[in-house]
């Protein structure tokens, strides 16, 4: 069985907010007419790759340099094995624990609510 590789949609009916998972719902929660005009787009997923090891050792190198000015030049000397391992360290970390609730919309286009769409999003009782 192949795997659904559509991507995830949202819809917003003001092209700002895009908060529902279908058009039923849009339809639903803002009680659109045939002829309103809403918005689709894709869901992005971030990555948890908020910082890598190279930011971790700029950081580092700036907080030295103000410590210890000149004689801070080559600090910190960080191999490449060292680097990696803290690569590491950071990537399952931040899986762990930077995973963001929130995603960004692309792709984004308009929809017209058709007299069908209607017919397939009954008004909620």
């Amino acid at each position: 069985m192949q795997p659904n590789t559509q991507p995830r949609q949202v819809w917003s009916h003001n092209g700002e907010t895009f908060q529902a998972d279908s058009l039923r719902e849009l339809i639903n929660d803002y009680e659109l007419a045939t002829g309103s005009v809403v918005h689709v787009g894709e869901v992005q997923e971030h990555g948890t790759n908020w910082i890598d090891a190279d930011d971790v050792i700029e950081q580092i190198a700036e907080r030295g340099g103000d410590e210890g000015g000149e004689f801070a030049d080559d600090f910190p000397d960080v191999s490449t094995e060292a680097k990696a391992e803290l690569q590491a360290f950071l990537d399952q970390w931040q899986a762990e624990h930077c995973v963001a609730r929130f995603y960004q919309v692309v792709n984004i286009r308009q929809h017209t609510v058709t007299e069908t769409d209607m017919e397939e999003a009954p008004c909620k009782p």
